[in-house]
């Protein structure tokens, strides 16, 4: 035990402080901290803790005191309740800790369970009286211990209740079955678990319960069953039973003084309220502590009470109590009864009462009860006995009284009419019982406002909807009536149907029915009901409707939807609304009619519908169907849409002649019904039939009924009316046909005048000539073209005729020689539509013209009607005859109109106008434009000018029309308008400073067109420049109509933009794109002279001039003295004077043409060197000083740069008499590089030893008949004499004096080891008298004046720690002498070899240093420094970190020439040759191709002796190892490689890769024509035109590189057979291997054999044929030739027979050789034993080659001692194949014959197998010996030098030849060989049969 609780224990300490709570503890808690149980032997009492989250693993620490088990632990052995159980065995109080840990968070909980021994029990209750039939009661026991402290359970326990003699009754009646003990299970009372266990078990424990019996006292006694506990004394109770009395009323009562109320006395018994009947003998009523008010009698009381009816009476104010009591003295401390208090108050106010509802909003026809209250002046509510009196009015004409209450307190009415009343009521009096009436003195009176309203009905009763699976579908405003108008609204189910506040009804979900109620929010009492059924719909049908329409009509086609009414009655109702049904509209012919969107909403017969409208004529069917589920409805009908009726030809009216018809037609109407087209009908009728024949032209064959023509034929005069009407009867499909009318008049009229007018060709023009309104008689017409003259007639009324074709014309010609009427040109009858639909009649008469102009008459004469008319017509003659009528017309002929100009561009503003001339023509005229918006046009008659004006951008066409002349079309005019669309410049983009260019600005429209300059005025036009450095003046001259020119004057350098800007029309200003213009400083060539000598080459450079110069084009004015190349580099060529002008150019935008910008021009002079000069700057110099000189020509201009460049070249040789006095050095010596002769121009001077030298120059031609020397002298020379001092220097004191040397006007600023750590304080030590040279300030800037001279400064440091430091020091101002360019940084070498050139790709930089007189290094200096080259392409050149320095970067090779020079003094500069060179070799004469392998070397290193990095600029095309420097060119391509020393230099070398023209494989050829030399399987392959394709030499270590860099895998070898003579290919005989060779920088092709087959072997030697290898680069994109190499090989030779027997019997064998007919024709045979021969039987030497041998015994009796085993050996001296073949003989003995020669010897061999075994065992042996004999033999002699030429035997044979013999030579070959070409032989060895 105690080992089982050390866990939990150690767990308690190291929780410890988890198991104090802090302020953030966990959230879980435990039901109880500590648990106090009973210590118990034969029970276990149990206790339940629950955790209020989480899983918890459960522990005690204790377990034999109290254990825990978890109660339902889940997968994780945890759980959130556990059961504690009291374990102990012995009486003692223990403890026990129980934790709970959570298994998630770690969280521990405690409780403390405590076992100790019950000390004492009591029972506890909730009331000690029990009354009869009451609900029972529970008692409960609870234990103590020592201590008094309770025990948390006593569950399982077992206690005895029992019921025991009350001796302290005190009288009660008392007896043991007046208290009964319940056991929980009969109850209804639910008890803990563990009880209803041990009810079950017939136990009873810590709770039971007891109900009464009957009246009485009785106790209870219950003890501990437990032997433990026999001393704990019994615990008891005692209960008391009672009867349930009520008092009636039992609550407070409030009287009036004067009246009265009864009480009663009830009790409860078997659940049923009995009255005991007053007085009693059990009970009485007392009226105690009477207290009245303040102004009472104290003497009376306030009540009075009468037994005998327990009616109480008020009779004073006051209050009293009422109490009632046990008659039995005993019983009146025991219980308690009911009492009540009764006050008596005076009446405060009345209230009124309805009932039902307690509204004052009531309804008609309604009864309501009204009860009148009476309260005391605190609201309390009086009771209203009857003795009181209320009067009430109840307004008799809304209300009918149908009963009162004898007090008037109540009141039941029926309301009979709505409207608003009031109730007034007043309680008056109180009647004593001896009738006496006692009047209020103040009545109390009260009224009561009444709305009463009509019954809530709502409209309609019922609604039906069809199911929809959509929930709110369906929206139904109900229509409420009656009541106050508020109303709440409900429905029954809300599944079927709800309803929202404004009583608007949506369907929901489900079938069935529901209610919905209004009830009226001011009264909810009164309600309106309907009902809403929601069915599944059974049927669809369309209601009879009207089905035709005219186009744009809507249709609206009422849909009727039924279903069945829930209940199973079958009976059928329609919908009330259906218009949210899904329904799917088809209509069969698409486009008849459209289906509008939306439903119809719901009427009276019909639930919903569909609206179509109709949109073309025709029928169709509309097809209405409804699915969901297994619900199915559909509905068609037929629907028909026409076109409307009308009158289209006359419109209104037609007039005609007697005797004429008129063919008048109508359009549209309603169609034959589709489905009963014989119910069309069509009527026409008129009103007289008379005058008039009408006929009703039939449909035609198509059966039409779109048109309906009706023949009007005139028969008297007059007028008539003619309707029809089109339309169907009706029928079953068609309920509600469409009849259409329509009428016209027809009227019949004499002519009363006739018209001439002549037609123009211009119908669209609604316009007549002017001259016919102004009623002129006298119409132009053109003489050109046959007039048409129209001939119409008019009725008196002015109509025109429809038809007068019965008329009778006469036709005549005042001047037919001008116009005339031909007869073969009758007058035409044409109808014409005149604009409305009307058809009218026009007659055109054509008149001939014949080209002459003037004037004449024409006219027309209706002279009667034509009889044949008349008669046809059936028309009544006139009685009398017509009157007759004419036209006549005169006609002018004229010429055709014309204008000028027919196209014209304006600007669009209001200022611009454009004139149009017109010519010709009748000179009437109408102008139109074919856009109304883009110009005014206005005509001005009297010039014959039309004035054109913009009012939009747009082009029109002004169109002419003569209005007199009828001609083919009108003259046209194209007018563009335009607004600015963009401004163009034209000017030069460079202008030289002070001069002048000048600028074109044009102005375009939308078209890109120019405007006309004139146009410019309302523009507003003005060019800018964007800065003040060029002025604009405008010009007066005009380039053209449409340009306007400025000039542009240079005023200062720089860029500016000119842009040209216009006002619009609308006041916008428009700017053009600025046009960029550059004022450039004067163009200057550099140098203004240039001196070279023949050969010589300078580049002329530029300064100024437009930026950028690229395009400068030079010329020379003598091209024989030199050349002048693009980039300006001036070669010279003889001797002679010119000039080079070098232009700047641009490009005219417009033009394209080529405009000079700027130009300049140098002198150019080609010499010849007549003496050079050494150029020295000083000739005295100090020791240990530097000084540079260079050699000029004889004049200044000709330096260095005249000839340091010429081609053939100069060298120059320097010396010295004396060369310990000066050194002589090259330039760039500083650098290790020792440049050659012919760039030492210039070297450097050091002093070393103080003395007198001479200084020689001897200056040498390489070639002479260049003519560089004058009088073609081979050399020249000069020689000077520089003196070199000692310095000044202290002896004693050994000291070093220095000084600062500085140029005047120079500054320098002084710095010590001191800055910063001292005060230092600086000043010049120069007495008053001394002007100073130099000045400085406080912070040590040290600054020269112009006097040169001497001063001293000293430089004090104050030390922080007191010490002072003094430093004197001298300052000399002198000026510069001379400059020295120095180089840097020094290039190491590997050997410390010197370069003779500047590495390509090198970056290097070159100091300049200043001396003064004596060679000494200026500390601070003021000098500005020029750098130039005679040519820019090799070098870059740009400037350093410092004044004095300079960069220069060569990017080619090639020499230049630097020059550096001080501006300001002329005297100081210095020259420099810079030959570039490649420091990277080999030099690559060729292209490098693909496969190449290079060693690229060089001898730069870094300064500790470390080679560089190698790498390439594109591995993927030459691969570069980076340590040696070893590439392999892999593919096509421009590569730069890189050499880097890091920080120090980097050189490259650019390298082409292109690919290869052909690869070449080629055999090696062996020195003899061995054939073991033959077999050697090279083959060498070069790739491209190089015999080898390594290039540059190679190191030991770039050989070892090549070798782990596989430049063999860029190529592949193939082999083939040359004739393809086998069934296998070569790669199954041969395998090939690609390699590279090194040592010989070539690629190898390797050949290797495979082990062969029989069958492979037989193939090969039977026939013959060489072996071709080629080899590619695998992946290559470029072309290349393949050259293979031919390798001819022998298959050997192979013998037919592997072994051969002899006998005695069988004497000879034959044998075949197969091979070669090389090896063939030399083939030797050699026997082991003279006992056996061979010779030859025949030779083939045809394909397959062989010669068969015959083998014989040579002596009979060889193998009679026992069997003769020996060899044949085939060996040919052509090859070292030998093929041994064993042979066996035996000797056969015949038993029966005696001589070796019997004719059964051999037989009788067989028969002895004594022989036979050891014949086996001979041969086995023989074989044994071959072997043996073969590998110590024949086993190949050179093994490493070629292990691939010998392949492996087959494992199949053993072989039996020897490879031993000596080759031949070729001189040993037949003569028929030696023809042909030589051929080393492949001979591998096989295996033989």
């Amino acid at each position: 035990m105690a080992a089982r609780a050390r866990g939990p224990l150690r767990l308690l300490l190291a929780l410890s402080v988890l198991l104090v709570p802090g302020p953030s503890a966990a959230a879980a808690k435990l039901n109880i901290p500590k648990v106090l149980l009973p210590f118990t032997r034969s029970t276990r009492v149990n206790f339940t803790l629950e955790a209020s989250e989480g899983c918890y693993r459960w522990s005690s620490t204790r377990p034999e005191v109290a254990s825990i088990e978890p109660l339902g632990p889940n997968e994780h052995q945890c759980s959130q309740k556990a059961v504690v159980q009291a374990r102990l065995t012995q009486p003692a109080r223990l403890t026990s800790i129980i934790f709970a840990e959570d298994i998630t968070t770690g969280q521990v909980l405690r409780c403390d369970a405590i076992v100790d021994l019950i000390h004492g029990i009591q029972i506890v209750s909730t009331t000690r009286e029990l009354y009869l039939e009451d609900s029972p009661l529970e008692l409960k026991i609870q234990a103590l211990d020592s201590e008094g402290n309770t025990f948390s359970t006593l569950a399982g326990l077992v206690f005895d209740w029992t019921i025991v003699k009350d001796t302290e009754a005190n009288g009660f009646s008392d007896s043991h079955n007046a208290l009964r003990i319940l056991t929980f299970l009969e109850s209804t009372y639910i008890p803990p678990s563990y009880i209803s266990e041990m009810e079950q078990a017939a136990k009873q424990g810590d709770t039971i319960l007891v109900s009464g019996m009957k009246t009485g006292s009785s106790k209870l006694k219950a003890r501990i069953q437990e032997a433990v506990y026999k001393s704990v004394h019994p615990a008891e109770v005692r209960l008391l039973i009672l009867e349930n009395i009520l008092l009636n009323p039992a609550y407070d009562v409030y009287l009036l003084v004067g009246t009265s109320i009864d009480y009663k006395v009830q009790k409860i018994r078997q659940g049923e309220i009995t009255e005991l009947s007053m007085p009693s003998d059990q009970y009485e009523l007392q009226l105690q502590n009477s207290v009245p008010s303040p102004e009472g009698d104290p003497a009376e009381p306030v009540a009075v009470l009468a037994q005998d009816t327990s009616r109480v009476t008020a009779v004073q104010l006051g209050q009293s109590s009422l109490v009632l009591g046990h008659r039995s003295i005993r019983m009146q401390g025991a219980s308690r009864l009911p009492n009540s208090t009764i006050y008596v108050v005076e009446p405060g106010y009345l209230g009124f009462m309805v009932h039902p509802g307690d509204r004052w909003v009531l309804e008609t026809g309604r009864l309501y009860a009204i009860t009148i209250e009476v309260f005391d002046r605190f609201s309390n509510k009086v009771f209203l006995s009857d003795n009181i009196r209320i009067e009430a009015v109840l307004p008799a004409e809304f209300f009918e009284v149908l009963s009162s209450s004898q007090n008037g307190s109540y009141h039941q009415v029926r309301a009979i009419q709505r409207g608003q009343t009031t109730i007034h009521a007043a309680l008056t009096s109180v009647v004593d019982q001896d009738g006496g009436v006692h009047v209020l003195q103040v009545p109390v009176w009260n009224q009561q406002e009444v709305d009463i309203h009509i019954p809530i009905t709502l409209y309609p009763s019922i609604l039906t909807f069809p199911w929809q699976p959509k929930t709110g579908t369906y929206q139904y405003t109900i229509k409420a009536h009656g009541g106050s108008g508020n109303f709440s609204w409900s429905s029954s189910s809300y599944v079927v149907a709800t309803v929202t506040v404004k009583g608007v009804m949506t369907t929901g979900s489900d079938t069935g029915l529901s209610i919905i109620q209004a009830h009226d929010i001011q009264n909810p009492l009164h309600f309106g009901e309907m009902k809403v059924y929601v069915i599944e719909p059974s049927s669809m049908e369309f209601a009879p409707c009207q089905v035709e329409a005219r186009l744009g009509q809507t249709l609206e086609l009422p849909l009727r939807i039924s279903g069945l009414m829930p209940g199973g009655a079958n009976e059928v109702v329609t919908l009330s609304d259906c218009s949210h049904f899904d329904l799917t509209v088809e209509v069969e012919n698409q486009g008849v009619f459209q289906t509008l969107p939306g439903r119809l909403p719901p009427g009276p017969e019909y639930c919903s519908g569909v609206r179509v409208r109709a949109e073309t004529q025709g029928s169709t069917t509309l097809l209405v169907s409804y699915t969901y589920g297994h619900i199915h409805l559909s509905a068609r009908v037929t629907i028909a849409a026409y076109l409307p009726l009308k009158a289209v030809d006359p419109s209104s009216v037609a007039v005609v002649t007697l005797g004429s018809s008129k063919e008048m037609l109508f359009e549209g109407g309603p169609q034959p019904w589709v489905l009963e087209p014989s119910k069309f009908f069509r009527n026409v009728t008129s009103e007289d039939t008379d005058s008039i024949s009408l006929a009703l032209l039939g449909p035609p064959a198509s059966r039409n009924y779109q048109q309906h023509w009706i023949l009007v034929t005139c028969q008297a005069l007059g007028e008539q009316v003619i309707a029809l009407s089109v339309g169907n009867r009706p029928s079953i499909t068609n309920s509600f046909p469409v009849v259409e009318h329509a009428v016209v008049k027809s009227v019949c009229a004499e002519p009363s005048r006739l018209t001439l007018t002549p037609v123009y060709a211009s119908p669209q023009l609604d316009l007549s000539c002017p001259l016919l309104q102004q009623n002129k008689q006298v119409v132009p017409v053109s003489s050109h073209r046959n007039p048409l003259l129209d001939l119409a007639a008019y009725d008196p009324q002015g109509r025109q005729f429809d038809n007068f074709s019965s008329l009778s014309i006469q036709w005549e010609s005042t001047r037919p020689l001008l116009a005339s009427i031909e007869p073969d040109q009758p007058l035409q009858l044409v109808s014409q539509d005149d604009g409305s639909g009307q058809k009218k009649l026009h007659g055109l008469q054509a008149i001939s013209v014949h080209q002459a102009s003037g004037t004449t008459a024409i006219s027309a004469t209706a002279t009667g009607y034509q009889q044949s008319h008349l008669k046809a017509a059936r028309a009544k003659q006139p009685h009398e005859s017509p009157v007759s009528v004419s036209a006549s017309v005169e006609l002018i002929l004229v010429e055709d109109v014309r204008v000028s100009p027919e196209e014209v561009t304006i600007y669009n503003h209001p200022g611009v106008q454009a004139e149009l001339h017109v010519r010709e023509g009748s000179g009437y005229f109408f102008l139109n434009t074919s856009t109304t918006d883009v110009i005014k046009v206005v005509y001005q008659e009297a010039q014959g000018i039309a004035m054109v004006h913009p009012l939009l951008p747009g082009s029109s066409t002004v169109m002419i029309h003569d209005l007199c002349l009828a001609f083919p079309a009108p003259a046209r005019a194209v007018v563009y308008v335009s607004n600015i669309q963009e401004l163009y410049i034209r000017v030069v983009d460079k202008v030289e400073i002070g001069k002048a260019v000048k600028a074109y600005v044009r102005v375009l429209d939308f078209y890109k067109k120019p405007f006309l300059a004139k146009y410019f005025a309302f523009m507003d036009l003005k060019l800018r420049a964007a800065s003040q450095i060029v002025t604009l003046v405008a010009l007066d001259e005009a380039l053209d109509n449409y340009t306007t020119t400025f000039l542009v004057h240079g005023m200062a350098i720089g860029q500016t933009s000119l842009s040209a800007s216009v006002t619009d029309k609308a006041g916008q200003r428009v700017s053009s794109t600025p046009q960029q213009i550059e004022v450039f400083p004067p163009f200057r060539l550099i140098p203004r002279k240039v001196t070279l000598i023949i050969g010589a080459m300078m580049q002329i450079t530029s300064e100024g001039g437009p930026q950028p110069q690229s395009n400068i084009l030079f010329s020379i004015s003598n091209e024989s003295v030199a050349a002048v190349s693009s980039s300006g580099l001036v070669h010279g060529l003889t001797i002679g004077n010119g000039s080079v002008l070098g232009v700047v150019q641009a490009v005219d935008a417009e033009t394209g043409k080529i405009i000079i910008v700027s130009q300049d021009r140098v002198e150019v002079e080609v010499l010849q060197l007549c003496a050079v000069r050494i150029h020295a700057p000083i000739t005295r110099m100090r020791t240990g000083t530097q000084m540079p000189v260079y050699i000029t020509g004889i004049t200044n201009n000709q330096s260095p740069f005249s000839f340091g460049n010429a081609v053939p070249g100069l060298t120059f040789h320097w010396s010295v008499t004396k060369r310990d006095i000066l050194d002589l050095r090259g330039r760039h010596h500083e650098a290790s590089i020792q440049l050659p002769s012919q760039y030492n121009f210039a070297m450097n001077v050091h002093g070393r030893l103080k003395g007198r030298t001479r200084l020689r120059v001897v200056v040498k031609a390489l070639d002479t008949t260049a003519g560089q020397l004058h009088g073609l002298a081979k050399e020249l020379s000069d020689e000077i004499q520089i003196q070199v001092f000692e310095k000044l220097r202290l002896l004693n004191p050994e000291i070093e004096a220095e000084q600062i040397l500085m140029s005047p006007n120079s500054f320098i600023k002084l710095q010590t080891n001191r800055d910063g750590a001292a005060a230092l304080s600086y000043r010049v030590l120069d007495g008053p008298e001394k002007v100073p040279v130099v000045h400085i300030d406080e912070k040590g800037f040290l600054v020269s004046g112009p006097v040169i001279g001497m001063s001293t400064v000293e430089v004090i440091a104050q030390e922080p720690f007191g010490a002072n430091q003094t430093i004197i020091v001298a300052v000399k101002v002198s000026p510069v002498s001379y400059l020295r360019i120095s180089m840097s940084p020094v290039l190491h070498t590997q050997h410390k070899e010197a370069l003779v050139a500047l590495p390509l790709g090198m970056t290097v930089t070159f100091t300049v240093h200043f001396h003064d007189n004596l060679g000494d290094i200026f500390h601070a200096h003021n000098s500005v420094l020029n750098f130039a080259t005679n040519r820019d392409d090799f070098v870059q050149v740009g400037k350093g970190a410092a004044n004095n320095t300079c960069i220069v970067r060569t990017i080619s090779v090639g020499l230049t020439l630097l020059s550096v020079w001080d501006a300001e003094h002329l005297g100081l500069s210095d020259y420099v040759p810079l030959p570039v060179l490649h420091a990277i070799s080999p030099e690559l004469s060729g292209a490098v191709v693909v496969g190449d392998v290079l060693c690229l070397a060089t001898v730069l290193i870094s300064l500790e002796g470390v080679s560089g990095t190698w790498s390439s600029s594109a591995n993927n095309v030459l691969y570069i190892d980076p340590k040696t420097g070893v590439a392999v060119a892999r593919d096509v391509g421009s590569v730069t490689v890189y050499y880097e020393v890091a920080g120090h230099l980097r050189t490259y070398k650019e390298i082409v890769v292109v690919g290869p023209q052909r690869i070449l494989a080629h055999r090696i050829q062996p020195s003899q024509t061995s054939f073991q030399e033959a077999t050697a399987s090279k083959v060498t392959v070069t790739v491209g035109d190089r015999s080898a394709n390594l290039i540059g030499e190679c190191s030991p270590a770039q050989r070892e590189v090549i070798e782990t860099l596989h430049p063999e895998s860029l190529i592949s070898c193939q082999l083939q057979f040359k004739q393809d003579v086998f069934s296998f290919p070569a790669r199954d005989i041969f395998t090939v291997e690609p390699g590279f060779d090194a040592a010989l920088g070539q690629y190898l092709c390797l050949v290797t054999m495979h082990r062969l087959t029989d069958k492979q072997l037989k193939h090969l030697s039977m026939k013959k044929t060489a072996l071709v290898v080629t080899a590619s680069i695998p992946g290559s994109h470029f072309s290349i030739e393949k050259v293979g190499a031919e390798v001819p090989f022998s298959p050997g030779l192979y013998a037919s027979q592997a072994e051969i027997l002899l006998s005695n019997h069988y004497s000879s064998s034959e044998v075949k050789v197969f091979g070669a007919v090389e090896i063939l024709e030399n083939l030797e045979v050699k026997s082991g034993s003279p006992a056996v021969l061979a010779f030859v039987k025949e030779k083939s030497f045809g394909l397959p080659s062989f010669i068969t041998y015959t083998v014989v015994i040579s002596d009979p009796t060889a193998g009679s001692q026992g069997p003769l085993s020996t060899t044949l050996s085939f060996s040919s001296p052509a090859t070292n194949q030998v093929i041994t073949i064993p042979v066996t003989v035996a000797f056969v003995m015949d038993r029966r014959g005696p001589g070796p020669y019997g004719a059964s010897l051999f037989p009788h061999f067989l028969d002895s197998y004594q022989v036979m075994f050891f014949t086996l065992f001979a041969l086995l042996a023989g074989t044994a010996v071959t072997i043996i004999a073969y590998h110590t033999v024949c086993a190949p002699r050179d093994l490493t030098a070629t292990p691939v030429l010998t392949p492996q035997a087959s494992p199949r044979h053993s072989p039996h030849y020897l490879a031993a013999s000596s080759p031949a030579s070729l001189n040993a070959l037949p003569p028929a060989r030696k023809a042909s070409p030589p051929s080393g032989l492949w001979s591998p060895a096989y295996a033989s049969h």
